[in-house]
């Protein structure tokens, strides 16, 4: 399917219930899952896309970016577009953390400490909302609390 009609063609997040999941390989860049795209869910190959269904935190993980696209005034362009802003701001921390504009972005924080939760959007009827905690906290504060959650994940290891 075309790039822009898949754009065309996307309904409102709100009448998104579940997001199909399709393969194309060009389209992720590598040491990625999967990725959100207007309403569908990208990953590599038709082998990784038929394991994805059967992952829960990873489909989790692109579902509450669903959620976060509802509390964008039910808008996937007014998603991307905040998604862009919040990466373009923290890449400037690339020189403490690799893939800064990815991993610091509000949306991703949300998503990732909440991907384990598979009750997590039980409750959502608003929608997946800590993003907004995130995007007013500062870009340091935002380091320090990725960092003291890696910490914490090395510990339990």
């Amino acid at each position: 399917m075309n790039i822009l009609l898949m754009m065309l063609r996307a309904v409102r997040p709100s009448r998104t219930t579940d997001m199909p999941v399709i393969a194309k390989p060009r389209w992720i860049r590598r040491g990625y899952d999967a990725m959100t795209f207007f309403g569908h869910i990208i990953t590599h190959s038709q082998q990784e896309a038929v394991a994805f269904l059967c992952s829960g935190p990873l489909k989790n993980h692109e579902m509450i970016h669903l959620y976060q696209a509802r509390d964008c005034h039910d808008s996937w362009c007014l998603f991307y577009l905040r998604y862009g802003w919040y990466w373009l701001c923290a890449s400037r921390y690339y020189k403490h953390l690799k893939n800064a504009g990815y991993l610091l972005n509000p949306f991703e924080m949300e998503a990732y400490r909440y991907m384990n939760n598979l009750h997590y959007l039980d409750d959502k009827e608003n929608g997946a909302t800590e993003w907004r905690r995130y995007a007013c906290m500062s870009l340091k504060d935002r380091l320090e609390e990725y960092q003291r959650k890696n910490v914490l994940e090395k510990k339990n290891r």
